[in-house]
């Protein structure tokens, strides 16, 4: 299953959110500028991506200290295979040895562009700093930005993390919705749902997590209006309104019909929030409401453990 002509088959082909997360940090719009257009595939570098491009693909691998670039071009034509992986190969490909003059390319669009995004960037990375753990958001990161003077940014912080607290609080919902779902063959009625005692802990927290979103994003400006419509219903009396936007939300994992709430197609019991492994991704702020919902887990503030980890890859300079 190693081949490229198996790996590009519809079948054998793995979709993740880590190629979205990637596709965000490197495009021109929100991103570092590497490239390009609004689809992965249809993606087209700029001529920094391209400076980046090469740097990556003319890494010397293999006995022969052939170029990665033929290496990957004879692989892609069936004429090398990848059992066997020479170690220079390995290290060569892997996230976690980035050459220098990688790591120089990716910095200098991370902190050293005349841009306002750059500047913000460059606010954050002297508040997280670059010490081994992520620093605490509310008691560090926060507190130095109003500390230099950055009182916007520091609100759009804690805003973000009220917005993950609510992503959490939606996926404990949609776990309890999946509980009282899974027993019900022919599906449960929506008024049966709204009014179920067991379920109404995970909505109560729900609508009290949307409502310190709607707060926070008040006092930040926020104004994204995916977040807001979405917090707006989840935080309404009414629990069938909840239920339905979550349903709506749930993908394939659940589904409405004549008033009762079903299994989807792609039905599975939604496990509760749990805390993020370090090499999670997480979701964007804008992007994140029009993701499943049973597929988020929002514990920490959004990307800053993600920044953090790119801080210390490619500038440990002034670390603290």
């Amino acid at each position: 299953m190693w081949s490229f002509n198996r790996l590009r088959q519809a079948t054998n082909y793995v979709r993740n959110t880590h190629r979205q997360a990637a596709t965000r940090a490197i495009r021109v719009d929100g991103g570092l500028g590497f490239a390009r257009g609004s689809r992965f595939d249809l993606l087209e570098l700029e001529p920094v991506g391209r400076s980046l491009a090469s740097t990556f693909l003319d890494q010397r691998v293999g006995k022969g200290g052939t170029s990665l670039r033929k290496w990957l071009l004879g692989w892609l034509e069936g004429n090398r295979d990848i059992s066997g992986w020479p170690k220079t190969l390995l290290q060569a490909l892997s996230p976690e040895h980035a050459t220098n003059e990688e790591c120089a390319l990716v910095r200098s669009r991370l902190l050293e562009t005349s841009t306002s995004a750059s500047e913000k960037r460059q606010r954050l990375a002297r508040a997280v700093g670059r010490a081994a753990d992520v620093p605490d958001i509310e008691g560090t990161v926060v507190v130095r930005l109003r500390k230099d003077g950055h009182f916007d940014q520091a609100n759009e912080v804690i805003a973000a993390r009220a917005f993950g607290a609510m992503l959490d609080r939606a996926r404990d919902a949609v776990a309890s919705l999946t509980r009282a779902v899974e027993l019900g063959r022919g599906g449960v009625k929506l008024s049966t749902l709204a009014t179920d005692s067991a379920l109404k802990p995970s909505f109560n927290d729900l609508r009290s997590a949307a409502k310190s979103y709607l707060e926070k994003a008040n006092t930040a400006s926020v104004n994204e209006p995916t977040s807001r419509a979405f917090a707006d219903v989840v935080a309404a009396p009414d629990d069938s309104d909840a239920i339905k936007e979550l349903v709506c939300r749930a993908g394939e994992v659940l589904g409405l019909a004549d008033g009762s709430v079903l299994r989807g197609p792609l039905f599975r019991v939604v496990d509760a929030t749990e805390t993020l492994d370090d090499d999670e991704q997480e979701p964007d702020l804008r992007s994140a409401t029009k993701r499943p919902i049973g597929s988020l887990s929002t514990s920490r503030t959004f990307r800053i453990a993600n920044f953090h980890s790119l801080l210390r890859d490619v500038d440990q300079r002034g670390a603290r």
